[in-house]
């Protein structure tokens, strides 16, 4: 490539979030005449920053698009200064993540990218904090059991059924190490090795099961849930004994285990970055060899709409695509020609077989009323005429992107999209979203205004309130219960009794809600969200506006202190991948483990049980994407 892009980073004033100081290299042997400059980052800006070297015309989510006020002579540079960003930069990974030029004659041309780099003397730090860790006994078992009392040890053993035992859960589990492990030696065996005698039993709580170690292996379990993760705990305990000499395997003693809350949750976001039906089967797996069970799909969102629609077609075309010249411009990681992507009614019915194959259950997600940018580029008649363009910005710098309460036909076009899910998914829990509705939404809408006042409703809360409440009733009808974001309480909120809400702001946002009756899943933006960054300093990697939550914030976070006795319960926890840069497998694994595992270890080991020496250590052995 002939362009090169250097980009640097100066600490806001009091009243902005900072400057980026931009420097395009011409590295060819013959001028650059651009027509435009664009370029995608976490950075973002909207039309009050000061533009220097150039003119803004075009700034909407991570993209943007100047006109450079100069040409780019062989060898040279021309520069750009943005001052007054509305999100700011934290460390290296939060610049311009794509960029490229257009020139006069019609040509694209795509630019490297260094690193963003402090200007003002930001200190560098660690990129993570994972130190090796330490075991005091030689278990290889993560999430670490509820009781181990082990008395012996010694070399792991090949195991297989006993006789008289169901073979079908054991080649199961044994087919998931192999997918996990390919490389290493298996632990189970249908033909040869010790035997393990199942037997179901009425002692044990849901999903629990109980590990005599002897003369001979006896796996007692509650229910086949309990049967599967007992056979996926002996196959851990033998692959970690036969790939680490720091492990052996049980020869005499009992392990008993059970989880400790019924939803051990991820959520991965699909919609910013495209993921194909490969990698969810990889997340599944890495899932369950974790013992997690709830696995929430994030499928819409205002950069992509990924569930099939046959009502809608227009929203696995429009909705799905962004690039240049489209509805939806680059985003995030995305080159000039962008990205498109959605999974088929196919596509979905092998990842549920594949989900239910290994206990896991499957949430979609589709998001609503905000974060609806790309459902109202796809399907007319979703935005008032009269609301001005660009009378609000949501915080991820996307105008007008939240669908419309004053218009009939959002109702009937959610309605249909919900039905649609329901159809394809047969959890009985569809999260609708319900975050992130900025609060000047609908206020310049005459429509919506009139709605308001004809329903005596005064805010956007109380009109998103309203909408939300609409939406529960028709699940409701159909069976289903509303799942939503916290906000989903707010402006009078929906009915607690049939809604689960997902708590991502803070603990005491959880315990607001506890007490307010509802159930609660605890997905603390702090602690949870594996984006993240993972450490202090200019090197780390990841987003920032929760805080920095290196790999033992998240092991540590206490997520059941402080809370109420109810009405509302604590039904689990659960890990958040979102998507804005991690755009392949590679970057997820970079950030997202450790984190992903103690999350995994959050949701089934009682508190007392936990030991971030011992974790550290044994995360090591997680496998990855």
């Amino acid at each position: 490539m002939t362009l090169h892009l250097t980009q640097g980073w100066t600490a806001a004033p009091a009243d902005t979030c900072g400057s980026l100081h931009l420097t395009l290299h011409n590295l060819g042997e013959t001028d650059i005449r651009p027509a435009s400059f664009c370029y995608t980052s976490l950075a973002r800006i909207d039309e009050t920053t000061d533009v220097t070297g150039g003119t803004l015309v075009n700034s909407y989510g991570s993209f943007v698009e100047i006109v450079p006020n100069a040409d780019i002579p062989a060898g040279g540079t021309w520069q750009v200064r943005l001052r007054g960003l509305i999100y700011g930069a934290a460390n290296r990974t939060q610049g311009v993540i794509t960029a490229w030029i257009t020139t006069t004659d019609g040509r694209t041309m795509e630019a490297t990218i260094g690193d963003l780099e402090p200007l003002d003397g930001a200190p560098r730090g660690p990129g993570k904090d994972w130190p090796p860790g330490q075991i005091t006994e030689p278990l290889g078992l993560l999430p670490w059991p509820a009781e181990v009392a082990i008395t012996d040890w010694g070399a792991a053993p090949i195991l297989c059924p006993a006789p008289g035992s169901d073979p079908a859960p054991f080649q199961a589990v044994a087919a998931l190490q192999k997918r996990l492990f390919p490389a290493d030696p298996a632990a189970i065996s249908l033909s040869h090795g010790q035997p393990v005698h199942t037997s179901q039993t009425q002692d044990l709580p849901p999903h629990g099961y109980r590990l005599q170690f002897g003369a001979e292996i006896t796996l007692h379990h509650a229910d086949p849930l309990g049967l599967q993760y007992g056979l996926t705990a002996l196959a851990q305990m033998a692959h970690a004994a036969r790939i680490d000499d720091r492990f052996q395997f049980p020869r005499t003693g009992e392990i008993s285990d059970a989880p400790r809350f019924e939803w051990r949750g991820l959520m991965l976001d699909v919609s910013r970055n495209f993921h194909d039906v490969r990698v969810i089967r990889r997340v599944l797996d890495v899932m369950a060899w974790l013992r997690m069970n709830r696995f929430h799909w994030h499928l819409v969102d205002d950069e992509g709409y990924r569930i099939p629609s046959a009502a809608y077609p227009a929203l696995n075309t429009i909705g799905a695509s962004r690039g240049m010249g489209q509805p939806m411009p680059p985003q995030y990681g995305d080159g000039p020609s962008g990205q498109s992507g959605h999974y088929t009614p196919t596509d979905i019915a092998q990842v549920l077989d594949h989900a239910s194959a290994l206990g896991i259950a499957i949430m979609p997600e589709v998001e609503m009323p905000g974060h609806a940018a790309s459902l109202i580029a796809a399907v007319p008649g979703l935005r008032d005429p009269d609301e001005p363009n660009g009378c609000y910005r949501s915080v991820q710098g996307y105008t007008n992107n939240a669908l419309n309460p004053g218009i009939p036909k959002t109702y009937d076009v959610v309605e249909t999209l919900l039905d649609e899910a329901a159809a394809l998914f047969p959890f009985d829990i569809i999260h609708v979203g319900a975050d992130e509705v900025d609060l000047a939404a609908w206020g310049k809408s005459p429509l919506a205004q009139r709605f308001a006042a004809a329903n005596g409703l005064a805010t956007t809360h109380e009109l998103q309130a309203h909408f939300l409440r609409h939406v529960q009733d028709h699940l409701r009808q159909r069976g289903r219960k509303i799942a939503a974001w916290d906000e989903a309480a707010e402006g009078g909120g929906i009915a607690p009794d049939n809604a689960l809400l997902f708590a991502w702001r803070t603990k005491e946002k959880t315990a607001e809600l506890m007490a307010k009756g509802y159930d609660v899943v605890a997905t603390p933006g702090q602690a949870y969200y594996l984006d993240m960054v993972e450490a202090d300093g200019w090197d780390a990697r990841g987003i920032s506006w929760a805080g920095v939550s290196p790999p033992q914030n998240c092991y540590d976070y206490a997520v059941a202190d402080g809370l109420p006795d109810g009405p509302g319960q604590l039904v689990g926890v659960q890990a958040a991948i979102w998507g804005e840069y991690l755009d392949t497998t590679d970057a997820i694994n970079a950030i997202a483990f450790p984190r992903l595992a103690a999350v995994a270890e959050a949701g089934w080991t009682p508190e007392a049980q936990k030991s971030w020496p011992r974790f550290a250590a044994l995360s090591r052995l997680v496998p990855r994407l």
